[in-house]
């Protein structure tokens, strides 16, 4: 879940404004997002994120505001094709279910529900929100929540618990960490991009006067170290962090990412050219670093999308650590 909808939707319940949540449940085949995707549907059919827009998010939206109004959740199903029934029109050729209900501000589940989720982003934790859902469109829906912060081996999709009860677990947190290092050009095209592709943001640099708030409004975390030749250990890196090296300089590209190699981070981006790339990695292989280590590098970092300003460096190098994403995603 996007941690744009969780503070929207704590907004809005302390703005005492009720809204919908539509949650795709369930899919199969091909369909525009995946399980647990989930926007917010307000009462003037405005929404904050999107479950896959078109003919669908336009049919869920009629749906959720007439949950508004009746203060009953509903679980929508729907089919990709253009003969489906209800008259969706879409093409993809993938079937599922949304479930559309209503957060009431006078709610204080409601109101637990999202603070959590605010906290458990906002510190860069993970864990599993627990859906279970009880009953029938014809005598009602029993929703109830959980969330638990530790990471279990559960899949993202629902599974039936044998007593017509259907239990849907969507992990919270794990889109993906992007610590930038360095603040410099690079670094502040790149958090705002990294912040729409759903990733969590650190930037990190030795320099107070360029990693500050002001410069960087949007990152959910702004780090300062001492030096970049040492402190990456005490950054909090693991299996699902992504860290992009885009610092001022040789030297401190290289010292970076000796630290990262040693790290458990999934992804580990440098920037550079070929020549500089390889001057970098070979000093490394002097280090003692294997052929296994170095390897893991992307480097020169990005798709080849031909760009060389800061601003499309940083596509560049969102849509690389977006496609990296989605194979493990695919996996």
């Amino acid at each position: 879940m996007e941690l744009e909808i969780v503070r929207s939707a704590v907004g809005f319940l302390d703005a005492g404004e009720d809204f919908a949540l539509a949650t795709i449940i369930h899919t199969s085949g091909s369909s525009p997002r995946h399980g647990g995707t989930s926007m917010l549907v307000r009462a003037d059919g405005s929404i904050v994120g999107t479950i896959g827009g078109g003919a669908l998010e336009a049919h869920a939206i009629r749906e959720a505001l007439n949950v508004l109004q009746t203060r009953a959740t509903r679980v929508v199903d729907f089919v990709l094709t253009p003969e489906d029934s209800a008259g969706l029109g879409m093409i993809c050729g993938g079937q599922g279910a949304v479930l559309i209900e209503p957060m009431s501000a006078s709610d204080d589940r409601a109101r637990d529900l999202w603070q959590t989720l605010t906290r458990l982003l906002g510190e860069g934790g993970k864990g599993w929100l627990i859906t279970t859902i009880k009953g029938s469109q014809e005598k009602g829906w029993d929703i109830a929540r959980a969330i638990t912060e530790s990471r279990h081996a559960v899949p993202d999709k629902p599974r039936d618990r044998g007593d017509g009860s259907l239990v849907h677990m969507h992990p919270i947190g794990m889109d993906g960490t992007a610590y930038v290092f360095g603040a410099g050009h690079c670094g502040a095209k790149l958090i705002p991009a990294l912040d729409i592709a759903g990733f969590r943001t650190v930037i990190i640099d030795d320099r107070a006067d360029f990693a500050n708030r002001e410069r960087f409004p949007t990152a959910d975390e702004v780090v300062v170290l001492d030096s970049l030749e040492h402190g990456v250990d005490r950054l909090g890196v693991d299996a699902d962090s992504y860290l992009v090296i885009v610092t001022r300089g040789h030297v401190f590209d290289q010292a970076v990412l000796a630290q990262a190699l040693r790290t458990d981070a999934f992804y580990i981006g440098m920037i550079g050219s070929r020549k500089k790339v390889a001057t970098i990695l070979g000093a490394l292989r002097a280090q003692g670093f294997s052929d296994a280590d170095i390897a893991r590098v992307y480097a020169p970092i990005g798709l080849p999308i031909g760009g060389e300003t800061p601003g499309e460096i940083a596509i560049s190098i969102t849509a690389q650590m977006v496609q990296v994403r989605a194979q493990v995603r695919g996996a």
